[in-house]
């Protein structure tokens, strides 16, 4: 049964001053402090109040402590939230991170999630505002009139949440209103590394603070982040189990962010005023030809789009295609036919391409212009492959920068898989990515598309292609033409 409790004599017992602020702090307990605090944040335009006072007492489970803030400031002030959160240090000091929860709706949902983040706490937000410049296009003119107070004293949780999102556990709970679904959908997209969210959707268009004197749901709340943060704290566990990562793709995505360049893969067009590769399965109908507009060659550093047939299987590029005037790795195709035993590890068998073979395995490589051959007579190591890579000069690894690359190659192996790698080194070390592998005794392109967002051209691996033919561990003859690598974003591949 809910206690009755006198307001009044809790405030004047419990309400104290701290760093130029009213703040009130109930114990559940007087003589000892639970094993969890919530901290309860007083949303917009409700001055010194304390939100849902009453109503977190009645039903009290937990210690409390309740701000507010007058100055509708996002709980940030001129400090950047310096001073809530010395506060709410102090307050926290005797609970561990896992068991401290914020509470907030609309603006304080927004400072709910970024002083759980500096606390490594936990955080219940309903309806709450992740990017404050992008809430501006869709916010009502006095909360505008309010964000735009703050100045550039303020932080967008979703460009922050790569470094800032530790251990927390967030729970958003929104409606359909345009303000709370682009937040929402801004926070579900950030990448931290170790992100632990649950988003519930209510079928309410309005923007309201959800729950109301139902605090008892906040509880359960608490309860289900508790156990979600436990049950997902894997990474000592992982990090046992999980060999490491080699390839930066945390760096990637902030550079990717960083440049802010045409990413096809990332960035669809859901106007309707064009059709995107990605919504190709919409489109696949035998015998229709479809003008993709996220494809293509580059013109004026923007994708030119390109037409495609679907033939009951799978989308043929018909235009525009490339020629061999615009392959980057045309001159270092094999100039003289030859024959190289490739025994030893790292051996160049011209001057272009060279083969890893790291347990003298025995691999015979030939070719000419037209046709390489491989063949792999005995198996001592998976990593076993042939590769090259370009020469550029700075101001072509400047042309390349930002853009999409496309490796391809037909290829025919008497047994056990081959795929392509395409990689490089830029700004965030070494990157590749691998083909899909082949079908085994049947001539297929294989091909494989990454963008370079940085170039280090003084690097001998800036730009590099490897044809990768023992990851199996099978001996086999392997047959490569029409090797090429262009400028351009074709997912389809060139056939």
């Amino acid at each position: 049964m809910d206690k009755v409790i006198d307001l009044p004599k809790i405030v004047e017992r419990h309400e104290r001053h701290v760093s130029g602020k009213k703040v009130l702090y109930v114990p559940l307990n007087p003589d000892v402090k639970s094993e969890r605090l919530l901290i309860v944040m007083s949303t917009h335009n409700q001055g010194g109040k304390y939100m849902g006072l009453r109503s977190f007492l009645e039903r009290q489970v937990c210690d409390l402590l309740f701000v507010s803030d007058p100055k509708n400031s996002w709980y940030l002030d001129e400090d950047e939230g310096e001073a809530f959160s010395r506060i709410f240090h102090m307050f926290s000091t005797d609970y561990r991170p896992n068991s401290i929860f914020f509470f907030g709706s609309s603006m304080s949902g927004y400072g709910a999630i970024y002083h759980a983040f500096k606390l490594n706490a936990n955080a219940i937000a309903s309806n709450p505002q992740i990017n404050l410049d992008i809430t501006k296009d869709y916010a009502w003119p006095e909360l505008i009139e309010h964000i735009e107070a703050i100045g550039g004293n303020h932080v967008n949780l979703d460009e922050v949440a790569q470094q800032a999102w530790g251990d927390s556990a967030v729970y958003v709970i929104h409606g359909h209103d345009e303000i709370d679904t682009i937040n929402v959908e801004l926070l579900a997209r950030a990448s931290p590394p170790n992100k632990k969210l649950i988003v519930q959707t209510l079928d309410v268009d309005s923007h309201v603070m959800f729950f109301g004197k139902e605090v008892g749901y906040i509880y359960s709340v608490m309860n289900l982040l508790d156990t979600f943060r436990a049950e997902l704290n894997l990474q000592g566990v992982l990090a046992q189990l999980v060999s490491e990562d080699k390839t930066n793709r945390r760096l990637l995505r902030a550079e990717r962010k960083q440049a802010k360049v045409q990413d096809p893969y990332r960035t669809m067009d859901h106007t309707g005023q064009s059709i995107s590769w990605q919504n190709r399965y919409l489109h696949q109908q035998a015998g229709r030809e479809v003008f993709f507009s996220n494809v293509g060659f580059y013109s004026d550093g923007a994708l030119s789009g390109a037409t495609c047939f679907f033939d009951g299987n799978r989308w043929r590029l018909m235009g525009p295609t490339p020629s061999i005037n615009d392959n980057l790795i045309a001159g270092n195709s094999f100039k003289t036919v030859q024959s190289v035993s490739a025994a030893e590890n790292n051996q160049f068998v011209n001057e272009h391409w060279w083969v890893r073979n790291d347990a003298g395995s025995d691999v015979v490589v030939r070719g000419g212009y037209e046709l390489i051959e491989i063949d792999l007579r005995s198996v001592n190591s998976k990593n076993i492959y042939l590769s090259t890579s370009l020469r550029l000069n700075g101001k072509a690894c400047d042309d390349i920068k930002g853009k999409y690359l496309t490796l391809s190659v037909d290829v025919f192996s008497t047994g056990g898989d081959i795929y392509l790698t395409l990689g490089g080194v830029g700004d965030s070390g070494y990157h590749h990515i691998n083909s899909p592998k082949n079908k085994v005794g049947e001539w297929r392109r294989i091909h494989i598309a990454q963008q370079f967002l940085s170039i280090n051209s003084a690097h001998r691996d800036s730009i590099f292609v490897r044809v990768n033919v023992a990851a199996d561990g099978k001996p086999k003859k392997v047959l490569l033409k029409n090797l090429t690598l262009q400028v351009g974003y074709f997912p389809m591949g060139f056939a």
